[in-house]
C-alpha cells in the first residue's frame, strides 16, 4: 500500500508561541518553586526568614539571579493566563494586540522593579 504524506507549513505566530512559552515557563517552575520551597520552609525554617536572612541571601549574586528567574518567569506566567483568560471576552484583532502590548509592559516594568530591588539589596 502506498501512502502519501501531505506536508504542511505554517509560520509560527504570536499565540503559538505564547502557548510553547506558556508550557516551558511551567516546566521551568516547577524545579525552581519547589527549591525556594523546601529551602525556606524545611531547611531554614519559616518562623527564622526575617530581614537580615534576606539580605544575607541577596548579597550573594547566586541568589540574586535565582530570584529573578523565580520572579521573572512566575510573573510571566501568571501574565500569560491573565492575557488568555482577558482574550476571552475581546473579540476585536485591535483590541488583542492593545491588551498584548499592555500586558507585556506591565510585565516589563514590574519585572524591573522587581529586579531592581533585588540587586539593589537591603540595607543592614
Amino acid at each position: 500500500m502506498i501512502t502519501l504524506k501531505r506536508e504542511t507549513s505554517f509560520k509560527p505566530n504570536y499565540e503559538i508561541r505564547a502557548w510553547k512559552y506558556m508550557r516551558l515557563s511551567a516546566i521551568l517552575l516547577v524545579p525552581l518553586v519547589w527549591i525556594h520551597t523546601i529551602i525556606n520552609t524545611l531547611i531554614v525554617g519559616a518562623e527564622n526568614i526575617n530581614l537580615n536572612f534576606v539580605a544575607t541571601r541577596w548579597a550573594n549574586i547566586g541568589w540574586q539571579v535565582y530570584d529573578i528567574l523565580l520572579l521573572t518567569f512566575a510573573f510571566s506566567h501568571g501574565v500569560n493566563g491573565l492575557r488568555q483568560v482577558l482574550f476571552d471576552f475581546t473579540q476585536s484583532h485591535t483590541a488583542r494586540r492593545i491588551l498584548n502590548m499592555l500586558l507585556l509592559l506591565f510585565w516589563i516594568l514590574l519585572s524591573l522593579v522587581g529586579a531592581s530591588a533585588i540587586l539593589g539589596g537591603i540595607e543592614k
